[in-house]
This record gives structure tokens, sequence and C-alpha cells, in this order.
């Protein structure tokens, strides 16, 4: 069973993608922040992050620039899940993340561009 890292602040989100994951198959932990989630992407090395930009404190794009910097977690894809994703300067954000969709999404869709990144 595939690991999938989800970072978002906002709870129903979590839940929501977190049943969706569960259903397609997926193991799911979740991280409300981008500190809490740095240290999980850590200690658990999941096989895939999906990345908020929109969260207090440390944004998605630090996030991401962070797992990047590290030898542990630069490896693992991040999949930007987020509001603000078709507003992303994608030329300097496209070493950071494989893949981006925009809140609110399409369930399948984000089936379908896990499933792709992980080569599933």
């Amino acid at each position: 069973m595939k690991k999938i890292l989800l970072i978002e602040d906002y709870q129903p989100t979590v839940e929501m993608i977190t049943t969706l994951l569960a259903i397609n198959g997926y193991s799911v932990e979740a991280a409300l922040d981008g500190e809490t989630g740095l240290k999980k992407a850590e200690e658990t090395r999941p096989d895939l992050i999906l990345l908020d930009i929109m969260m207090p404190g440390m944004d998605g794009f630090e996030v991401s620039r962070r797992l990047k910097e590290k030898d542990t977690t630069k490896l693992i894809p991040v999949v930007v899940v987020s509001i603000k994703a078709d507003s992303i300067n994608k030329d300097e954000f496209k070493n950071q993340v494989d893949a981006y969709l925009t809140k609110p999404f399409d369930p399948p869709k984000l089936i379908e561009i896990i499933k792709r990144v992980l080569g599933d």
C-alpha cells in the first residue's frame, strides 16, 4: 500500500481527501501545517506528498523548497492541491513539484494525477 502525506490546514479538506484516498487503496497521514509536514515527511518517507500552498505560518512554497533541499526527502514526488495552483509561476516552481491541481477539484482527477505521478 502506497503512503501519501497530506499537508493541508483546512480540516474538512483533510477529511475529504483522506477518505477519497483510503477508498482508492492508499495509506494517508495528514499534517495541518508546514512544519509538522516536514517532520512527518522525514519520519514516514511517504511515496507522495499532497501539498496546499495557502497555509498559515510556513506556506507550501517554503515547504516544497525545504523538502527539495534535504537528501532524505528531495526525491519524494510533490503534488500541489491548492486554490492558488492556477496562479503559480510554474517555471519558477517546476523543479519543486510534479503536478498541480486547483481547488475545488474533481476527485477522479486527483486520483488520476496521483496514479500518474506514482507510475501506477
